[in-house]
This record gives structure tokens, C-alpha cells and sequence, in this order.
């Protein structure tokens, strides 16, 4: 068969099991879609959404976060979870306890992660930086030497304690400064999720 060929028929089949019911949600038939979120997590606010990567436990009040840096080559591997040039923007509870997760897979290179106040224009250098939230920043975070690793993984811990905008940025030398930074937003009304620019 040629190649034409080949691809029309793959093409026809699809177009056929999609028109008998193939990769429905199962909400005519009466059954649950398949994507349902966790009990513990309420409807996001309007624009924002609870991607997997993130458990909102409103019992116990946290948020828990899986963060992983050099996620995917976009900027130079310099992102989290995909994200850079504040294109994210993560929606945490003002007093809720945060829990980040943080996995370094950029083969190449060291990474950090912390809460910074500011939200542009960031320096080449950290010089001693401070996260916004006491445990808010990863460990060794603007050593090159001693921060995350590649293939290494840290959990920090913090209580996002005052409303207000922030970032999530790294402190290795230029590496925010060149986008590796995202929004994060504490909110006063109880808001959590995350929604992509």
C-alpha cells in the first residue's frame, strides 16, 4: 500500500469510531468521564483550572505542588513544568500551607526554586536572597555547585501567609533573568489553580 493510502484509511477508521461513540465522555450513556477531579479539591475559580501536577486538600488546608524544572527543552530547559517568561500563573489560598515537590530533569545544568517578591526585570545575580515566605526557597539556591542537581529532587514547605503577586523563580545566576520565573498568586478569596498565557 502507499503512504497516501495508508494515512486515509487511519484517517476514515478514526472518523468512524469517533461517529460510534469512540471517545466520548460517557455523559449521554449516564457514566462518569473518565477525568474527574480529586473529591478533596473544589471547582476552581473562573479561568483557572487544577492541572494533575497540583492537590488542593481544602480539609487540611495545603496546596501540594509537583514542580519539575527542564520539564521540556522550552527555554533552554529553563522552566517549570513547561512554563517560563511568567506564561503560568499559580493560585494558592492565602493561608494555606504550600508543599513543593521539586525535581531537577534538565540533564545539564543545576536549578532552585523559590517565592520572590519581585515580578520582572530580575537581576543577573542573587545577592543573599530572601523568599517572601519563611522555607520558600529550595536550598543552596543561587549555587551552581550546591543546588538541585540534575536528576536530583528537595521538598520545601511554607505557609503562603499574605495575599498578594509574587513569582516562582530560579536563583541560579541569569537564570531568571533570561525567563526562568512564573507567577505565583496568593489570594484573600480562597482561589486555587493555575491558568497558562
Amino acid at each position: 500500500m502507499n503512504r497516501f493510502f495508508t494515512c486515509s484509511l487511519v484517517a476514515a477508521f478514526g472518523l468512524v469510531a469517533v461517529g460510534c461513540g469512540g471517545g466520548g465522555d460517557g455523559a449521554a450513556s449516564g457514566e462518569a468521564p473518565a477525568t474527574e477531579q480529586p473529591a478533596e479539591t473544589e471547582a476552581p475559580a473562573a479561568g483557572l483550572s487544577v492541572p494533575d501536577w497540583m492537590l488542593v486538600d481544602e480539609a487540611g488546608k495545603t496546596v501540594t505542588l509537583e514542580i519539575v524544572a527542564g520539564k521540556d527543552d522550552s527555554n533552554n530547559r529553563w522552566n517549570f513544568n513547561g512554563y517560563s517568561r511568567g506564561n503560568g500563573t499559580i493560585v494558592v489560598p492565602a493561608g494555606y500551607n504550600v508543599v513543593i515537590n521539586f525535581r531537577n530533569d534538565d540533564p545539564n545544568i543545576a536549578h532552585s526554586i523559590g517565592v520572590d517578591s519581585g515580578t520582572g526585570n530580575f537581576p543577573a545575580t542573587f545577592q543573599n536572597p530572601e523568599p517572601v515566605f519563611a522555607g520558600a526557597m529550595s536550598a543552596s539556591a543561587t549555587s551552581m555547585q550546591e543546588a538541585t542537581q540534575p536528576g536530583a529532587s528537595e521538598s520545601i514547605s511554607f505557609t503562603a501567609d499574605a495575599a498578594g503577586e509574587y513569582t516562582l523563580i530560579c536563583y541560579i545566576p541569569a537564570h531568571a533573568a533570561t525567563g526562568m520565573w512564573i507567577n505565583f498568586n496568593v489570594s484573600e478569596d480562597g482561589s486555587a489553580g493555575f491558568v497558562s498565557s
